[in-house]
């Protein structure tokens, strides 16, 4: 089973890459995680600013 990460803060997925596991999709939400917090904010779809840490992302398993 392959896995990808889902934006549920703008109910989009996250990226289009599938994840072998669960744990390099984690990683990846902690690298992008990490390229808010060097911008200092997350600007949603409806155009708020968030703190990265409210961004919710979720490993879900990968549509075929």
């Amino acid at each position: 089973m392959k896995y990808q990460l889902f934006n549920e803060t703008d109910q989009i997925m996250a990226s289009p890459s599938k994840f072998a596991t669960k744990e390099k999709a984690a990683a990846y939400a902690e690298t992008l995680r990490k390229r808010f917090i060097m911008q200092g904010y997350y600007l949603t779809a409806a155009g708020t600013r968030i703190r990265p840490e409210d961004l919710k992302l979720a490993i879900v398993p990968a549509e075929s």
